[in-house]
């Protein structure tokens, strides 16, 4: 069964998002460099516990990556849907999803923050929505 792991926000100007949600109540608790996807990752809880699911502000660190080309294109804004299942049904559920006629972004999975292995599902393939699908990955990613 997937949970709703995070949303992801593409932001221009990092500084004053995490101004403005600190003025709203919340911290960022976790940051971490995606050399693979050009972005920084920030994540706040949405609640108070600290558990999921979070926002994930994507801070570009390439500015040929898909995150700054969305940026470009469509500005800020929600970039993705992220949801995790767990370890071990990745790869089905991808080929679940390509034998149903989704379509993928990636052939296979690839690292994420947090030590997952992620692919998404393309917008085209998914009312204009950015998917992303995730699991714990079996050794860490570095």
């Amino acid at each position: 069964m997937a949970s709703l792991n995070h949303i992801g926000i593409a932001v221009s100007d990092i500084d004053s998002m995490k101004r403005l949600f600190a003025l709203l109540g919340f911290g960022i608790t976790h940051s971490e460099p995606v050399p693979e996807q050009g972005v920084v990752t920030h994540f706040l809880p949405v609640s108070r516990s600290g558990d999921l699911p979070c926002f994930e502000f994507l801070e570009v660190t390439d500015p040929a990556g898909a995150v700054a080309q969305f940026l470009k294109k469509r500005g800020p804004g929600i970039h993705h849907l992220s949801f995790s299942f767990q370890k071990g049904e990745l790869d089905d559920l991808t080929q679940r999803l390509r034998d149903a006629g989704y379509r993928l972004i990636y052939s296979e999975a690839k690292p994420g923050a947090h030590s997952m292995r992620i692919n998404f599902i393309h917008p085209a393939s998914a009312g204009g929505l950015l998917i992303e699908i995730m699991e714990p990955a079996s050794e860490p990613v570095k």
